[in-house]
């Protein structure tokens, strides 16, 4: 998913909050039957009352604020359980004093007793221990199977590749896939170094990254020699790749730079997008009740779209869209099939009149477009099955124009950041009207425009914008 590890985050929040809230709710049932057993250290339980009910989401919140504190939610494929643990001990016992203080403000001391919230502290420590250990060990395992896995490049032969290299061997459940080595020295490609090869020299960067297409760089060269990389940072900044440094570097050339502790080393990230975690779960959000919504208002129309396209031209009705998505993996989408099943051979054919600079083949009046196939795509009713794509996490509502695998071979190098993101539906080109878009590049610029002004009331701009658009027929021609 865009994203998909700042979702991740969000469900963490949420697993939190309700873990948070359970602890509380066991709490009480134990003091009432713990007062049994010493009535002096627990008094008996007060009767329920609704104003409990919103002391325990403050007092939930308080805990996910906290873990926030201590960066919880933060990229975590790489925390060990000690760490994980470390934090909870800290985090249960800031909490304790928090939601003493809490209870104290609203007037709740008299009736929860300090030994209330003592009790609640040894509950949430155990729950917490519990939740957060078997979320590593799931984690850990779908890594093991396979799932959530990340392609990396590093850049290195030295004693810090060794090091990193060894670290991710003892460590498979962290996910990761090194893929090659580039190097500085030509006479080392094609060997192998700690059992990865050398696939190439940094000096042709553009020509792995299309090649081999890494999810990540790591650096683990000495500072003395990143002279000699500087175009390694610009072609990935160009490209949307993340860079990692094993390194005390520290530069202006990318975005957003923070320093971690991820792959059990000391690391500096370079964001080629800026996205804050908790707008990034907005964002997704917005997708699944986006698109849930739009699946329900716009299901009338896509089964008269259906069955329009049976009576007029007969099957199939959909065409299967196989377009390239986040950090250039393909995925398969779905829109009403609006051309004659020939299309794609006859496009070919036309390639000579297409109208628009670039990769991209547009053409007005296409005489590949059905009758009926003109009046979905004047209303924009054939892109409605990719929501259904957007709630599976392939797309978002708002996003670059996805790129079909023909196109993305003919992008230069500045275009390919734009897949950085996850694609969508719409996005700046639609509201600027894509049909008056002849050259491609401006196009593109839209998106780059749209990955570094993004934010969710952007998103919301855009759909607000989008809809009028949509409804005065302003959509594909």
């Amino acid at each position: 998913m865009i994203w998909r590890s700042s979702f991740n985050s969000g469900v963490a929040r949420i697993a939190d909050f309700l873990t948070a809230y359970f602890s509380l709710a066991l709490s009480y049932a134990l003091a009432g039957m713990l007062h049994h057993f010493y009535p002096v250290l627990l008094p008996a339980r007060p009767v329920l009352k609704m104003s409990y009910f919103v002391l325990a989401s403050i007092f939930s919140l308080v805990y996910v604020l906290l873990f926030e504190s201590q960066k919880a939610y933060s990229y975590q494929r790489f925390t060990s359980l000690i760490s994980e643990y470390s934090i909870i001990g800290r985090v249960t016992a800031v909490a304790l004093f928090v939601n003493v203080l809490i209870a104290f403000m609203f007037g709740y001391d008299t009736q929860l007793r300090r030994s209330f919230f003592v009790l609640t502290f040894f509950v949430a420590l155990g729950v917490f221990l519990v939740e957060k250990t078997s979320l590593f060990y799931v984690a850990a395992f779908l890594r093991k199977k396979g799932k959530n896995r990340k392609r990396v490049l590093v850049i290195g032969t030295g004693t810090r590749a060794r090091q990193f290299i060894s670290t991710v061997s003892d460590n498979f459940s962290w996910g990761l896939d090194i893929v090659g080595l580039l190097t500085g020295d030509p006479e080392k490609v094609g060997q192998k170094f700690y059992g990865v090869e050398v696939v190439d020299t940094f000096s042709n960067i553009e020509r792995v990254l299309r090649v081999i297409n890494p999810e990540e760089i790591i650096i683990t060269i000495s500072t003395r020699r990143f002279d000699q990389i500087r175009a390694v940072f610009e072609a990935c900044e160009r490209e949307g790749v993340q860079i990692r440094l094993n390194s005390d570097f520290f530069g202006e050339i990318t975005k957003k730079v923070r320093v971690d502790t991820v792959y059990g080393l000391s690391i500096i990230s370079f964001d080629m997008v800026q996205a804050p975690p908790v707008q990034l779960f907005f964002k997704r959000l917005l997708d699944i009740v986006g698109a849930t919504v739009a699946l329900l208002i716009f299901s009338p129309f896509m089964f008269a779209a259906a069955v329009g396209i049976l009576l007029t031209d007969g099957r199939p009705v959909f065409y299967r869209w196989n377009v390239i998505g986040l950090n250039k993996k393909p995925i398969k989408s779905w829109k009403f099939r609006t051309m004659v099943r020939n299309a794609d051979q006859l496009k070919d054919i036309l390639q000579k009149h297409n109208e628009m600079d670039g990769p991209v083949f547009k053409i007005k009046d296409d005489p590949r477009i059905t009758p009926f196939g003109r009046i979905l795509r004047k209303f924009s009713i054939d892109e409605t099955p990719q929501l259904i794509s957007v709630l599976k996490g392939d797309l978002s509502l708002v996003g670059p124009r996805p790129a079909g695998p023909h196109e993305l071979v003919r992008y230069e190098s500045w275009h390919r950041r734009k897949l950085s993101i996850k694609p969508g539906i719409t996005c700046l080109w639609q509201i600027n009207g894509r049909n008056k878009i002849n050259n491609f590049d401006e196009w593109v610029k839209l998106d780059l425009e749209y990955i570094d002004n993004w934010s969710i009331w952007l998103d919301l701009k855009i759909l607000m914008k989008t809809i009028p658009a949509v409804l005065m027929g302003k959509g594909a021609s």
